[in-house]
């Protein structure tokens, strides 16, 4: 009677032990999931705040064409703005992996600027 105690024992300890674990690992990979999906949307909105500057800058400067002498000045400021962001970009988004997805997601955003012709 006492092995049999001890038998049952050590099998719901083991079958706790190991359900605990599964159970770490699922959470873990959740973890993982919900990390990455955070990454692709922050990637997707600084790539999509790059391009908006960079639009920006481009329809400014159709301005300068047409003889608006103050669109030079503001075409400057948004292209020194969107060179410190793609500076900071470049540091936040530092791996091979991170660059390639940037540069995905740069692209894609760039296709709704209509000063860029396609």
């Amino acid at each position: 009677m006492k092995n049999l105690i001890i038998l049952l024992s050590i099998t719901l300890f083991t079958s706790l032990t190991f359900n605990s674990c599964s159970n770490e690992n699922a959470s873990n990979g959740e973890k993982t999931l919900v990390k990455s999906s955070i990454l692709n949307v922050s990637l997707k909105l600084d790539a999509e705040k790059l391009v908006d500057l960079h639009c920006k800058a481009i329809n400014i400067l159709r301005k300068v064409d047409k003889g608006d002498k103050t669109a030079l000045k503001r075409s400057n400021a948004l292209r020194k703005e969107a060179d410190l962001v793609s500076h900071e970009l470049k540091r936040k988004y530092s791996s091979p992996e991170e660059q390639e997805e940037f540069s995905k997601a740069y692209q894609d955003a760039l296709e709704n600027c209509p000063s860029v012709p396609k």
